[in-house]
């Protein structure tokens, strides 16, 4: 196969809002990433995450089956360690075989919805 993605990914200078507005669960100021594996085989993630105020905190392990989308709301990332709102981070994604991976945000802080995505940088 083709290489398609990379194994490695950071995400900087991301951000999620304390603010939200609107329904709940649903218009929740929240951060995504989505993780798109085109291998047969399934795919094993790793997470760490970098804030301002603390030391990195890794962990985060994950596993995407063959040929699928998984979205992961970082607003739900809790184990080992949940992450704090109102904080600037960031994201080192490594997998074991090649991924590509959006970033996305939405934010309702204002009373309205302002959505934004946007590729990570991948490097290997």
């Amino acid at each position: 196969m083709k290489k398609s993605g990379n194994k490695k990914w950071i995400i900087p200078g991301v951000h999620i809002p304390l603010k939200s507005t609107g329904r709940e669960p649903e218009m929740v100021s929240q951060d995504r990433i989505a993780i798109l594996n085109l291998h047969t085989g399934p795919v094993k993630i790793r997470l760490t995450v970098y804030q301002t105020r603390m030391e990195p905190v890794s962990g985060y392990n994950l596993e995407i089956q063959g040929q699928r989308l998984k979205k992961i709301r970082i607003n739900d990332l809790i184990d080992p360690y949940p992450l704090y709102l109102e904080t600037d981070y960031a994201l080192l994604i490594e997998a074991d075989r090649e991924v590509a991976i959006q970033f996305l945000r939405m934010n309702t802080g204002y009373g309205s919805a302002a959505i934004m995505g946007t590729m990570g940088y991948g490097t290997d």
